[in-house]
């Protein structure tokens, strides 16, 4: 009877190590993508993406590139995980007070970082992964009393979230709005 609590004994032990070896031996979201070299570029990609978007390319336009990639490089490496890189930065929050971003901006400025991970190799759990941490700092980040007219060509067909966003939407639409503009790319 000792002998089999003895052995129950040992075998949780061996279980609760092995379990807490695999999960300090898993590597971080930032050494899965590729760690300093992949995150450098994907962050010049971004900046390419966001220079081409007309959703926000004018937000970007009078800025200095190699000291907002450097920026998006440390968020981006803190964000994912790097323990060699420190963010020097402000907060979410602080950073975007004042700057009235819209729903509509958010989500392509969403749509852009994920374009630049998917072009650069990164795999579907880790995009899945960016996207957590993207939509994690969202309320940080959105005016939520902006009102935004989604951007439709005169010849491009009606789509169907092409609407003025009322202030007082719900957050169920803006995730449906921003789940239709990641999927269809069209926003």
């Amino acid at each position: 009877m000792k002998t089999n609590r003895y052995i129950t004994v040992l075998i949780a032990i061996a279980i609760i190590l092995s379990a807490s070896l695999a999960i300090s031996a898993e590597k971080s979201l930032y050494e899965r993508i590729g760690g300093e070299k992949k995150a450098r570029e994907i962050v010049s990609d971004i900046w390419d993406n966001h220079s081409k978007n007309p959703i926000v390319k004018d937000r970007f336009a009078k800025s200095n590139p190699e000291y907002v990639k450097q920026r998006v490089f440390e968020i981006f490496a803190a964000a994912t995980g790097a323990t060699d890189v420190s963010y020097g930065g402000l907060d979410m929050k602080a950073a975007h007070t004042g700057m009235n971003i819209s729903e509509m901006e958010f989500n392509a400025v969403v749509d852009d970082v994920l374009a630049a991970c998917a072009s650069n190799g990164v795999q579907q759990q880790e995009l899945n992964e960016v996207l957590a941490i993207l939509w994690s700092v969202r309320k940080d980040i959105v005016n939520s009393n902006i009102i935004t007219d989604t951007l439709v060509s005169s010849d491009a067909p009606s789509k169907p979230h092409a609407h003025k966003e009322e202030a007082s939407s719900s957050s169920n639409k803006a995730e449906r709005d921003a789940h239709y503009c990641l999927k269809s790319h069209e926003c």
